[in-house]
């Protein structure tokens, strides 16, 4: 079994990201005419987060290979 070494500042970030596109996602309001509290913008958001959130692991499997 192969291990990935994250610094601990890259992953306190990832979860970081990840709570953040979590807490957008939750707070989706139909009855809202906010954009932020639009389905749409949590779907554009939390596609964001994943793709930061992949490519960023995905630069640190290619690093420790």
């Amino acid at each position: 079994m192969n291990y990935i070494k994250i610094p601990d500042f890259v992953f306190d970030s990832i979860i970081n990201n990840l709570q953040r596109g979590y807490a957008v996602c939750d707070g989706v309001d139909y009855s809202s005419k906010e954009v932020e509290k639009s389905s749409e913008y949590a779907t554009g958001y939390s596609r964001a987060t994943i793709a930061g959130v992949l490519d960023r692991l995905e630069r640190y499997k290619q690093i420790s290979n």
